[in-house]
């Protein structure tokens, strides 16, 4: 096993891979363990080092949900299994480091508080017009911080956090 830690997120990597009928989907709302060994799984649960079975991975989803922060992220790398905890990267250091405006932050905490915001959402909150908020939110994504998922454009156009990019700050 190895634990891996990083400026925006962890990452814990564990030799195996998960059953052909189970999704990394399938981790984050109740399912049905299987064990690789389960007698060491068993061993675990009566001596109360883990507390049920099948139970861990929805707990991280929950926490982190609960958190306020991404929820873990699960993936396969060769033949290791992956798991991505993420971290708040966006301080206020961080954004005055990436030269954000008053504007810009009030815009990130938004979308902090509430997973998304979209042009007429981040006019409102800060109070300028269509244009000005274009080019704020342009420069919130060409600066990592915001992503637009998909390809939409217009209406329904919205942006979220990034996870964890870095591009302009300084440092290693």
């Amino acid at each position: 096993m190895q634990v891996s830690v990083f400026s925006d997120r962890i990452e814990v990597q564990n030799p195996g891979s998960l059953p052909p009928d189970l999704t990394f989907e399938d981790l984050k709302i109740k399912h049905n363990s299987r064990p690789r060994n389960q007698r060491i799984a068993l061993l675990l649960y009566f001596t109360h080092y883990i507390e049920k079975i099948g139970y861990g991975t929805i707990q991280m989803t929950t926490g982190c949900r609960d958190a306020g922060l991404p929820e873990p992220e699960f993936s396969q790398s060769g033949r290791e299994f992956v798991v991505t905890l993420w971290r708040d990267w966006l301080t206020e250091s961080v954004m005055t480091d990436l030269g954000l405006s008053d504007r810009q932050k009030k815009g990130v905490r938004v979308v902090k508080e509430k997973g998304r915001i979209t042009n007429t959402e981040y006019q409102k909150v800060t109070e300028v017009l269509k244009r000005e908020a274009s080019r704020d939110l342009k420069e919130l994504v060409d600066k990592g911080v915001f992503e637009k998922p998909g390809s939409v454009t217009g209406k329904g156009t919205y942006y979220t956090l990034s996870k964890g990019a870095t591009k302009g700050l300084k440092g290693p």
